[in-house]
């Protein structure tokens, strides 16, 4: 091997090295692509005051997670006043605030599911993190919980204020 074979072999290894992760299917959406899809189409409504559709909204997440967003809500005295959650982005995001959206990346699981993907969020000066768990029904991809930076969960959340 000589010094011109040895230096494109080695720079075609390093390419390799730094290729993002193998879909399933090519063509195909992988989970880091979903979830910063989404997140950058959630930050882009939530500038600009805009509520999602519904049915579109609710078919972002998993059956599990549905059902407990649906059910009618028990008042809970117990449950603090203070900033609404909004369960993309966490408690305190005001309406018409300019979210960026930074790194996505791969944490835990596989690109094609189910996986936990690392979301960093800014707004308000501060940068945040969230970590999505995204798995595949229905030939979909679907957020299963969001982990806010606080460690508090969207699951959790919504167990918490059905009782279930």
């Amino acid at each position: 091997m000589d010094r011109r074979q040895f230096i494109l072999a080695f720079s075609a290894g390093a390419a390799l090295l730094g290729a993002a992760p193998a879909r399933a299917e090519c063509g195909e959406m992988g989970a880091s692509e979903f979830v910063e899809t989404t997140y950058q189409q959630q930050a882009r409504l939530h500038a600009s005051n805009v509520a999602p559709e519904r049915d579109e909204f609710f078919a972002t997440f998993s059956r599990h997670l549905r059902k407990l967003m649906r059910p009618p809500r028990r008042g809970d005295r117990n449950l603090p006043l203070g900033p609404v959650l909004n369960v993309f982005f966490g408690r305190g995001v005001p309406p018409h605030t300019e979210i960026t959206v930074g790194k996505v990346k791969l944490v835990s699981g596989q690109d094609d599911g189910p996986a936990t993907i690392s979301v960093e969020l800014g707004y308000k000066g501060e940068t945040h993190t969230v970590l999505v768990h995204a798995l595949r029904q229905q030939d979909r991809w679907r957020i299963a919980n969001v982990i806010y930076d606080s460690g508090k969960s969207l699951l959790d959340h919504y167990r918490d204020t059905t009782w279930r």
